[in-house]
């Protein structure tokens, strides 16, 4: 596909000087969810990509400011496992994030900003880039991660930027960073989105990146508290150690179905690929080292998404170290065989995905095509193993309505009583998701909307048959509906609507009927 650009009427991108890489400074920017603790592989995988080429980096990462942009789902912590970042001495910021940033970027002065955001932290990095005084803002931004890849224009209209990355962003922002120290145009780089002179260049994507030949990931530039996560009622030193890229499979609320799209199109390949087991167990190794890690977080769609031989192989080779992990996968991919698997490697916790309890509805609007007993026997597969298995739900989809979402309530409430609470998630129309296309389509989401952090807890489809607001108060009394018996449901309902009634009807039933600190998925996630 040849570079397409349209006119711009805009000023044009900074012209460089000729410069040696030691002396050009890019400034890594992660928006993190305040107090979610988790090392981005992405930020630490271009560290070291940026030092193996000699160039200057630093990082600004916003995890550990008090000062909340979001009430961090709030009713969904109500049914999680407690636990006390003072027990590893995790502290939070009481300074202003923003003003944070604008000092950063005056000391650092970096010759390019490169911020990675996923869409509900678009918002966030957003702010930043705006709270930056207008010279500042004439820094080259580049921006990256899915949000970029799915909705680059949403950037560049926000004008907060003029570098957008679609796509893989390893060999793309190298070659950017080597083409500014060298004076040389920047227009026709593959993957980026380019503004410059009043013009926008749409380069198509470049060849797919080889994932035995990235470096490991470098995370020395995070505070040392970074690494702590909470998993189980604790904090881990947890580090992400990426096995595969992508999912195989397609289901529409999720845009991994997206990036094999697109890659099919542009670069006549699929994006989904997994790395080989002997350059995943070197960097396994060379992070227990660096880092004694206590978790392992697999990074991987679907973890059991492999052959069985290839699983076999890692299970044999993880002997060596048996560092309880945290997975995601699927309930086809759950057999005796790879639970017993699991169990000799030592797995602390899986998710597996449920997403929806009518089966007519999961295979029509979500492409899941189990049926809900070959759903069950995943979860009795995983019962009364040596590790803790959870189940996760969506509610506030396109067409559902609330007897809909109780078939999904009265489905897990017939799981296994050792199957972890379940996690019930607000549907978020992701850009470069099928399931976001049908809500704009019927009229119930403005295509200008986007997933914003600020409103975790918000439903935004515009539905008549169910509304925000009754979405937004089962998701909050969700844990109290598979808790209490069926007889107290009706002073369950008398607790969801956001009122003072409702929110004293709450603390009253999670007094009484919450369930020994079982987590649910979303607060240790």
């Amino acid at each position: 596909m040849a570079q397409e650009f349209v006119q711009l009427q805009t000023r044009g991108a900074k012209r460089y000087s000729k410069k040696k890489p030691k002396d050009f400074r890019v400034l890594l920017v992660y928006p993190n969810i305040q107090q979610s603790a988790m090392m981005p592989y992405s930020m630490g995988l271009f560290t070291s990509l940026l030092r193996e080429k000699y160039f200057q980096v630093d990082l600004f990462d916003s995890t550990f400011y008090a000062e909340p942009l979001t009430d961090n789902y709030i009713h969904y912590r109500t049914f999680v496992k407690q636990f006390d970042w003072l027990d590893r001495d995790v502290h939070f910021r009481q300074s202003s994030m923003l003003e944070d940033f604008r000092a950063k970027v005056a000391e650092y002065q970096p010759d390019l900003i490169a911020v990675s955001v996923v869409e509900n932290t678009y918002s966030v990095g957003r702010a930043m880039i705006r709270a930056l005084p207008e010279k500042d803002r004439r820094i080259p931004t580049i921006w990256g991660g899915p949000f970029a890849t799915f909705a680059p224009d949403f950037i560049l209209r926000d004008h907060v930027g003029d570098y957008v990355c679609r796509g893989e962003g390893e060999i793309a922002l190298i070659e950017l960073c080597e083409r500014m120290c060298e004076g040389r145009s920047v227009t026709d780089i593959p993957n980026l989105w380019v503004r410059e002179d009043g013009q926008l260049y749409r380069n198509p994507l470049g060849p797919r990146v080889d994932l035995d030949h990235l470096p490991f990931a470098d995370y020395s530039l995070f505070d040392e508290q970074a690494i702590y996560r909470p998993m189980e009622g604790k904090l881990w030193r947890t580090i992400g150690i990426e096995s595969q890229r992508g999912c195989p499979f397609q289901c529409t609320y999720c845009n991994s179905p997206g990036q094999n799209r697109i890659a099919n199109a542009e670069q006549g390949s699929k994006f989904y690929r997994r790395k080989s087991l002997d350059r995943t167990m070197a960097e396994l190794d060379h992070q227990h080292k660096e880092h004694n890690i206590e978790l392992v977080y697999w990074l991987a769609d679907t973890f059991l998404a492999l052959p069985t031989r290839a699983f076999d192989e890692l299970v044999e080779r993880y002997d060596d170290y048996r560092i309880p992990f945290w997975m995601n996968t699927r309930s086809e991919t759950m057999t005796e065989h790879t639970a017993d698997g699991l169990e000799r490697m030592n797995m602390l916790r899986t998710s597996i995905g449920i997403e929806h309890g009518n089966p007519e509805y999961r295979r029509k609007m979500l492409k899941r095509f189990q049926t809900n007993d070959q759903l069950r026997k995943a979860f009795e597969i995983c019962s009364g193993r040596s590790f803790s298995t959870t189940g996760n739900c969506i509610i506030g989809m396109p067409e559902e309505t609330r007897e809909l979402v109780f078939e999904t309530v009265e489905f897990t409430r017939r799981l296994p009583d050792d199957i972890d609470t379940v996690g019930c998630f607000i549907f978020s129309p992701l850009h470069g998701t099928e399931l976001r296309k049908i809500a704009e389509q019927n009229g119930y989401l403005d295509p200008d909307t986007f997933c914003d952090i600020a409103d975790p807890d918000v439903s935004i489809l515009d539905q008549p048959q169910l509304s925000r607001a009754e979405v937004i108060g089962i998701a909050k009394c969700y844990g109290l509906y598979q808790t209490a018996p069926e007889s107290e449901w009706h002073r369950v309902r008398e607790a969801e609507p956001d009122t003072l009634a409702g929110d004293a009807a709450f603390d009253q039933l999670v007094r009484e009927y919450r369930p020994g600190d079982v987590g649910a998925a979303a607060a240790s996630a």
